[in-house]
């Protein structure tokens, strides 16, 4: 039953992809996908806009409700994101809803980053070069850790236990939890997924697991009640 609630929930979130935000905005195209733009403002917050506008990663982009307008090109972004994984001398970020990915300069820079590299789940301030659609490493500072993503990606491969997005030309394959085995039909749809970030790499989680944390969530809530009016 799990295994069908999971695959359900992504075929109804390819159906309904997410959609333009309102009020007016200025940025950086710093990724694209399933007829969505991520836009990273000037302070590095990235927002996911739905469009029909054809543009590249690095358009300095002009946003109006549902109305996107190119009005320059950007050699340069900042982006505040969530490291999802390391994969070679690509790290994929998640920012915005949207899924990024951003290439180190060097094989010599990754080594000399490689024990001290931001890994899964660490919340960074980075700085991008963007040359030809590709976004390449500056810096990459870490501010935080966060344990879970929303993402949204289209779909280009399933596996036994396993759901394979394109990021950017990137592909980056996810593992599913245990026992879950999504249909080949989801293949070529855009979809969004609930990913657990732990250092070993990111999972997708089930609707089911979400309800059983929130389950927990409330018992404590009641334990500690219950503690209070002991104490009266």
């Amino acid at each position: 039953m799990k295994k069908l609630v999971f695959a359900a929930a992504l075929i109804t979130a390819a159906a309904f992809p997410s959609t333009s935000l309102a009020g007016t905005f200025a940025g950086v195209v710093v990724g694209k996908g399933g007829g969505n733009v991520a836009v990273a403002s000037k302070s590095g917050v990235v927002r996911s806009v739905h469009t029909r506008v054809h543009v590249r990663v690095g358009a300095r982009v002009r946003v109006n409700g549902t109305a996107l307008r190119v009005v320059g090109q950007a050699h340069r972004a900042r982006i505040h994101a969530v490291v999802v994984r390391r994969q070679g001398r690509t790290t994929f970020l998640a920012a915005g809803r949207s899924l990024l990915a951003v290439r180190s300069n060097s094989a010599r820079r990754l080594s000399s980053l490689a024990g001290s590299a931001p890994w899964t789940g660490a919340v960074v301030n980075a700085t991008v070069g963007i040359t030809n659609g590709q976004m390449t490493q500056q810096s990459m500072q870490v501010v935080g850790q966060q344990g879970s993503v929303i993402v949204q990606a289209p779909v280009t491969a399933v596996g036994p236990g396993t759901i394979t997005v394109t990021v950017n030309g990137q592909p980056l394959t996810i593992r599913l939890p245990a026992g879950i085995q999504l249909p080949a039909s989801l293949v070529g749809q855009f979809v969004t997924l609930n990913l657990t970030l732990a250092q070993s790499g990111p999972t997708a989680r089930t609707e089911d697991e979400d309800e059983d944390e929130d389950e927990e969530e409330d018992d404590e809530s009641s334990e500690h009640e219950d503690e209070g009016g002991d104490d009266d």
